[in-house]
């Protein structure tokens, strides 16, 4: 047996590392292809970020004194790194049957692989593109208990799949900002999900988002608690949503209240979304903040509005832009300078946000397996299924956050 678990690694290592380290740092996202990635060092992650201009200098005449020294001020941005997995399991069942047939080895392993990689992609996706929290949506509604499943109702579903493992958190008071998990809310499994209603049905009977802290059990927040994947809360990257949440109350270490410079460019389309609404929002971001916007990601309400609009328009499209991960984007013009426009189901659905991608750093360990004296599947306890673990460790950093637009009301006109 260990002769051909030692063959289906060999296989994994050569055949399949080298690809899905590629894919998974360049498929999830055009943001993600774009920006700049450097090997991880430490696991405290630091940058020096500009703050406006250098203060020295200044205008004179003969005889007169020369400008007093300003020189360039700096704020240290200091983040964690965060620890991200490829789980792929194989049972030791499917490496016996397949064990005197060399290609159906590899089609068992190229299954499991590829569902690992696709809930990889999707989960790092999103993850780009939240704050940090691992909150994928607050629970609306208490909890149904039937002999082998749960439901309930959900504010939002555009960030949960069939198949994801995930925690159910509750609030053990009714002025709590951290959710409580109990055992029997852990790594539950969502089986179905009513997407027109909302309603998500997880795979055991006793699971309980419900709590008597005020009036029918719900919070000041109105929810009675919320979904995270697995082991993910307050864990994930520090992602795009953390410089656009305005409820953060830092970022990076460092206070968005008492530094105005921190907190990107907002704006508002007014329904009525325009090149002009673009380039307004792409100058500020230029003339105020020293920020090239190559990027704009428009939820799926504002892309639907921008594409209605240059139809209408008849804008001219200076190019197309295809990504590695299948995306299409419009290269346009905004004022004198090129911006590349995509929709990104992560982005809200009526919002816009536009980066500068070469503010923004990867700072990442290489994708590679976790090994034990050189073995690469290792038993799970209690089971009698292999697992290999692929693993990298880092987080994403912005050198100007301030230079991010925001552009809300995109969507239609109602």
């Amino acid at each position: 047996m260990s002769q051909i678990l030692t063959q289906v690694e060999a296989i994994l290592k050569d055949k399949y590392q080298p690809a899905l380290s590629n894919q998974i740092s360049t498929n999830p996202s055009p943001f993600l292809e774009k920006i700049k990635r450097v090997p991880l060092t430490n696991n405290t992650i630091k940058c020096a970020a500009p703050i406006g201009l250098n203060g020295g200098f200044g205008f004179g005449a003969e005889g007169e004194g020369t400008p007093a020294s300003g020189a360039q001020r700096y704020a240290e941005f200091t983040l964690s790194a965060v620890d991200m997995y490829v789980d792929i399991q194989i049972s030791n069942k499917t490496v016996q049957l397949a064990s005197s047939n060399a290609a159906a080895m590899i089609n068992a392993l190229d299954s499991e692989v590829q569902g690992s990689y696709r809930s990889a992609e999707w989960n790092l996706s999103r993850a780009l593109f939240g704050n940090g929290s691992g909150i994928l949506t607050p629970i609306i509604s208490a909890t149904t208990n039937k002999p082998t499943v749960t439901t309930f109702i959900v504010e939002d579903v555009s960030k949960l799949m069939e198949g994801l493992r995930v925690d159910i958190y509750s609030y053990a008071s009714a002025t709590a900002t951290e959710g409580t998990l109990t055992a029997a809310n852990k790594g539950v499994r969502i089986v179905a999900i009513d997407r027109a209603t909302r309603k998500v049905t997880v795979d055991s009977p006793s699971v309980s988002a419900r709590t008597a802290l005020s009036q029918d059990g719900i919070t000041p927040a109105a929810t009675y608690g919320f979904v995270t994947v697995q082991n993910s809360y307050n864990r994930e990257l520090c992602g795009l949503g953390a410089i656009y949440d305005t409820s953060a109350p830092s970022i990076y270490g460092v206070s968005k209240a008492d530094n105005p410079w921190i907190r990107p460019i907002v704006v508002s389309a007014e329904y009525n979304l325009s090149d002009r609404v673009l380039y307004q929002a792409i100058k500020e971001a230029k003339d105020y903040k020293g920020s090239k916007i190559d990027l704009v990601m428009m939820g799926d309400d504002a892309f639907a509005a921008y594409q209605d609009y240059m139809r209408a328009n008849n804008v001219i499209v200076a190019d197309k832009q295809r990504f590695v991960g299948g995306a299409v984007g419009y290269k346009v013009l905004c004022g004198a300078q090129e911006t590349v426009i995509v929709n990104e189901r992560f982005v809200p659905k009526e919002e816009a946000w536009g980066v500068d991608t070469s503010a923004f750093l990867l700072e990442a360990t290489p994708w590679e397996f976790m090994a034990k004296d050189g073995a690469v599947f290792l038993p799970m306890p209690g089971t009698s299924v292999y697992r290999a673990l692929l693993t990298s460790y880092g987080n994403l950093i912005c050198t100007n956050p301030g230079g991010c637009i925001r552009i809300t009301d995109c969507g239609q006109s109602v």
